[in-house]
């Protein structure tokens, strides 16, 4: 009777074994990255210029967010006219973290909700904050390009360098982002956000390209151009950022 009763219950799961058997592994929701880079120069000029990312994704079939963070300065070494000494000095320190979440409305349609936080010690806005609620719409959806149009509108918190003027704006906000998988593992990336109130209006482009080294290991350049359109006396409305940096990637 027992054994009888064994053959029943292995008659009545086997299916279920060999279907799980022939399912595909289930796949992480979490993806991500991280690169840094360094850049040191001697001799008749010394600097030194080091930058770091990451980015961490979670994705369901409703849902996705991603947090980013983002970290860059540079140092030159002068020599300081009073003393004669050697000292180094910070030419260019910026930091910035962000958070979005996507909810899919349709497969090619979606509504969002943003938050930015960025710190710049040398440009014309030492601090940004920024909240915006909207709306997305995926042009492309690849699998080789990729391009998606965003436009919201949302509030924004600001802090002028130097100055120390506070602003707080209603702004309206868009954003372009396209990409190119030329390859499984290498794209060519444009991204174009823009977001304007009645104190100021700051535009960001950022161009990319990423080159698969080794397994999960890759290779990034970036040139980035970041403009306000009002600023303090003295100090200039567009900056410019080149990165090269190595990253790994994880979950993907």
């Amino acid at each position: 009777m027992r054994f009888r009763t064994l053959g029943v219950l292995l008659a009545a799961v086997a299916p279920g074994l060999a279907a799980a058997a022939d399912d595909p592994p289930p796949t992480t929701r979490w993806s991500g990255e991280v690169t840094a880079g360094y850049v040191e120069t001697t001799g008749n000029s010394e600097t030194r210029t080091a930058n770091a990312r990451a980015e961490v994704i979670y994705a369901s079939e409703t849902w996705r967010n991603t947090f980013n963070a983002a970290a860059i300065q540079s140092q030159a070494t002068q020599t300081n006219e009073l003393t004669a000494q050697e000292e180094n000095k910070v030419t260019a320190e910026r930091y910035g973290v962000g958070n979005k979440t996507d909810y899919n409305l349709t497969e090619v349609d979606y509504a969002f909700l943003q938050l930015e936080y960025e710190k710049d010690l040398i440009g014309g806005i030492r601090e940004r904050t920024s909240e915006t609620i909207g709306y997305g719409h995926k042009l492309l959806t690849g699998p080789a390009h990729l391009l998606e149009v965003e436009a919201g509108v949302g509030a924004r918190q600001t802090e002028e360098q130097g100055t120390g003027i506070e602003a707080n704006d209603a702004i309206l906000r868009g954003r372009i982002g396209y990409k190119w998988n030329f390859s499984e593992t290498s794209f060519f990336g444009e991204g174009i956000k823009g977001e304007s109130g009645e104190s100021n209006t700051f535009t960001e482009s950022v161009t990319e390209l990423r080159l698969s080294l080794i397994g999960k290991l890759f290779a990034l350049g970036s040139y980035t151009i970041r403009a306000n359109t009002d600023v303090p006396a003295g100090t200039r409305k567009t900056d410019t950022i080149t990165a090269f940096s190595l990253g790994w990637t994880f979950g993907k």
